[in-house]
């Protein structure tokens, strides 16, 4: 079963529009459905992401291909306790060399979307995957606010063209 998030990248982005136009809270609502296969064919066994590379392989074939040497963008994958894919949204898309992460908003998606365990994963359009200090830094806050909300981090991988890197692979989770 994979679940289908229409439009959840403009609603994300009319949620933080509305931030500092009004001095009430903004409440972000995420809403989803099950994906229903077409009529005739046999549904597909949900996505599990057991370790690194079928998290990669995941990543690989839902990440915009055509901007993944552009610019850089920021992914999130939110997991039931079976590890499966609850869904994924892009959550920042920035520069030729950052982009702006905000661990509150992703901890915001996966909260709504009932996650037990959520992945994260951005692109560095150089093609090199080894982690700036900046992405170490984002890794720690999100273990930080993993812990504090029982939902972990399980990955925080860097993708490239030709390859890829794992924080939990090189033992920085």
């Amino acid at each position: 079963m994979s679940i289908d998030w229409p439009n959840m990248e403009e609603l994300i982005m009319n949620a933080i529009k509305s931030f500092p136009r009004s001095p009430r809270l903004a409440e972000l609502k995420v809403s989803y459905k099950r994906h229903k296969p077409p009529r005739g064919k046999p549904s597909s066994a949900p996505c599990v992401l057991t370790c690194s590379e079928t998290a990669v392989a995941y990543l690989r074939s839902v990440w915009d291909a055509a901007k993944l040497e552009l610019v850089e963008d920021v992914y999130l994958v939110c997991l039931n306790t079976a590890r499966e894919v609850l869904g994924w949204v892009r959550v920042s898309s920035g520069g030729f060399d950052r982009a702006v992460v905000d661990a509150r908003l992703i901890f915001g998606i996966a909260l709504q979307a009932a996650s037990s365990a959520i992945v994260v994963a951005h692109n560095h359009p150089s093609g090199r995957v080894t982690p700036s200090d900046e992405d170490r830094n984002l890794t720690l806050r999100l273990i930080a606010g993993g812990e504090l909300l029982g939902i972990p981090l399980l990955d925080h991988i860097i993708l490239a063209k030709d390859e890829a890197f794992s924080f939990a692979d090189a033992g920085l989770l």
